[in-house]
Order: structure tokens, then sequence, then C-alpha cells
């Protein structure tokens, strides 16, 4: 493919997240598919922002920042990318196969048109901003019933970069006491990982919708809604079919939809989930995440 490289080329900010706090935080650039050898260099006001500062997207041609930018920053990027009109035409791999595009009667390299049509399909990217999100499908909730001292985890699927401002539970019958509230990142291995957000605590001792305020923007990928609550509350939930069906282990009636984890409400999250949480199936008391 062709290639072409740039110098200066200003980056606009995405300003409208209903948020103010996510405004400035996300830079696109007019060109995409950047490379990412040789590695772009991000500049504000002419200077060279150190990595730790931000997340590149090369494909996208995005930089998205860990804090907000000045509203009169200058951000800017140098970077090497593919021309849009140069053609893939064979590329050589193992043993000196040529392998083209894909075709309707062969097999080959997907284009870029038929790429962008593939992820159409996935329409959890269309998540509306300024409404919650849990599962997959949440066209059917119902109050559920609670247990304390169990830390439940319900699967959560990022098929772009998304931002998120508020995690919340909505109680539909009260009970005194306290849910904590927070997001893993999976292994590799559909199981939940490493902490990645321990937003806080709400009350369960009034109905409502019960939410933390957050400024958190997730990556493509599989992560786990947390929550962990010293009281027996009933939330509003989803069914089996509104969440990620992980397998079955006996093909009964029920699916794999999440783990849970006893353990006392006293003690917190883990920062990394045990090995060996039994996995649980049917309904599931549901946290729900506000896009932007």
């Amino acid at each position: 493919m062709h290639t072409s490289t740039t110098t200066d080329h200003e980056l606009q900010a995405v300003s409208d997240q209903a948020e103010p706090a996510m405004h400035r935080r996300i830079y696109e650039g007019t060109l995409r598919n950047w490379l990412e050898t040789p590695a772009p260099i991000v500049r504000r006001g002419g200077d060279i922002v150190p990595l730790a500062e931000y997340v590149l997207y090369a494909a996208q041609g995005m930089v998205v920042f860990s804090l907000q930018q000045a509203s009169d920053a200058v951000i800017t990027a140098d970077f090497t990318y593919t021309i849009a009109s140069s053609p893939l035409l064979d590329h050589a791999g193992a043993g000196s196969a040529v392998h083209a595009l894909v075709t309707t009667e062969a097999a080959g390299f997907m284009s870029a048109t038929d790429k962008l049509s593939l992820d159409a399909l996935d329409y959890l990217r269309y998540r509306r901003a300024g409404l919650y999100h849990a599962g997959i499908n949440a066209s059917t909730l119902a109050g559920l019933a609670t247990s304390a001292n169990n830390q439940d985890m319900m699967p959560f699927y990022v098929p772009v970069t998304q931002a998120f401002d508020r995690i919340a539970i909505n109680v539909t019958s009260l009970a005194a006491g306290n849910a904590r509230l927070g997001i893993y990142a999976d292994t590799g291995a559909v199981y939940p990982g490493e902490l990645v957000l321990d937003a806080g605590v709400v009350t369960t001792g009034t109905v409502g919708i019960r939410a933390l305020t957050i400024n958190l923007i997730l990556a493509p990928g599989l992560y786990w809604l947390a929550r962990l609550q010293d009281a027996a509350p009933g939330l509003q939930g989803l069914s089996p079919a509104g969440m990620l069906a992980l397998g079955s282990e006996d093909l009964g009636v029920s699916a794999c939809t999440g783990y849970r984890l006893a353990r006392p409400y006293a003690d917190g999250f883990p920062s990394s989930f045990p090995s060996g949480a039994p996995y649980i199936t049917g309904s599931r008391p549901a946290v729900f995440l506000r896009s932007v």
C-alpha cells in the first residue's frame, strides 16, 4: 500500500458530549489510518506530549487524553498514514502464498469497505448518549431479589471506544445499607481480571436510581460490571436473554451469564478478581453505565 507522511496535522477536539468534563479529552484528525511504525508524535503548542498522557488509536486518527485539555490548547501530530486510494493488490504470507482481496468466490483479505459493513452489524457501537446501558439487550427489566456479602460480576462488551459518565443501580425495594459499584477488565479468558474502577458506594435505603459520577473511557474489549452490598434490596435487573451467554456446562435450561464471589462487604473490591469463582445463571440484578 502507498503511504504519505505529514507534520503539524492539527487535531480537533470532540466536544459534543453531554458531560462538560469529557470535552477536550478526545482529539481527532481529518486523516485516518495512521501507521504505528514509525510511531506518531503528538504535540501540544509545538512541544512533544509524553506518551503517559494519552492513548493513541492510530487507525481512527484519534488521541484520547487522560485529562481535559485547556480550551486554547493546539494539539497536532506528525505521522505516516496509508493513502485512501491506495489499493491492496496482494500479500505474500508464510510459504510465499499470495492472498488477494476476498471475493464472493474466493478467500482472501477483507477490504476496508467490507470491514465497515461488518462493523455496522455490531449494534452495541450505537449506545445512545445520555441513556443507561447494561448487558446486550435491556428491553425487558424487572425488580429482582439480592443477597448481602456477594460480589456479582456481569459481562459488559465494548465494541468501539466509548465514554461513560455514570454508574448506577436502580433500587426497586429498599433495604437499609450500601452497595459498592465498580468495573473489572477481562483476563482474556472470559473471566474478570484487574479492577479498572472502584466508583464508590451508593445507598440502598431508598428506592430509585442510585448513581455515581464517573469519568471513564473504555477501549474495545470485554469488561465486568461489579456490585458488592451489605443488605438485600430489590434491584432492577435483566433476564438471561438480555445478557451475554458465556456458554453452558451441561446444556441445561440456562447458560452462564456471570460470576458470584462470596465476599464480606467490609473487605471491598479485590484489586484482582480471585480465580475459581462459581458462575451463575438466570436473571441478574444489574449494574448500569450511562453513555456520553
